[in-house]
């Protein structure tokens, strides 16, 4: 099935946006890189920042896709598609305090996406626990600090290497697996530790 401009838009700046910024790319740039004009972009999108937002609707698709409790992912499989989903939509994890300083509706989103982030990984713990893959239940200001670590770490890990002259790369995105595995090392089961040194 032929793919509409639309998408293709939304799809190119995705591109663009991880490999340049959203800041140096415009909606000429997007426009020069699918070779439509600029009047056909904004047939489909009023301006840049409407472009920003319903990229930013899609990673909270993807995300709460990756992260339903339903799939019932043991921890490390979790983290490794986390990961996939930070690295398709990196763009905002390293620019997302100069985005939110740009447009307020967008923060007022972050926000909302962070506190269900939370919950979604509460959800998971409880879950893992129940499955044997984590020890006892932690107390509520343990998983609080634990939650806020893995939340911290797996969002910035890819913009910690990423510079002008050097992007990230798919190496960088297992170092930031495994270092977010370590975060949750400490909380595994006995069990699932030698299930993971196999």
């Amino acid at each position: 099935m032929k793919t509409g401009n639309r998408q293709r838009i939304l799809d190119a700046s995705i591109d663009l946006f991880n490999q340049s910024g959203t800041i140096d790319i415009t909606t000429n740039h997007i426009a020069r890189h699918l070779k439509i004009s600029p009047g056909n972009l904004y047939f489909h999108f009023d301006d840049k920042e409407q472009i920003i937002r319903e990229l930013f609707d899609r990673l909270r698709t993807e995300t709460y896709r990756a992260w339903d409790p339903k799939q019932n992912l043991a921890p490390f499989a979790f983290l490794q598609q986390a990961f996939e989903v930070f690295w398709t939509f990196r763009f905002f994890h390293r620019e997302m305090y100069h985005l939110r300083r740009q447009d307020p509706a967008l923060s007022r989103l972050w926000k909302g996406h962070l506190n269900r982030c939370f919950r979604l990984l509460k959800l998971n713990y409880i879950q893992w626990r129940k499955a044997g893959w984590m020890r006892g239940e932690a107390s509520a200001d343990e998983l609080k600090e634990l939650t806020d670590s893995v939340l911290l770490s797996s969002n910035a890990f890819l913009g910690f290497f990423e510079s002008p002259e050097k992007p990230a790369s798919r190496k960088n995105l297992k170092l930031g697996i495994d270092h977010t595995n370590r975060l949750l090392t400490p909380y595994y089961s006995e069990t699932y530790r030698r299930h993971l040194s196999h």
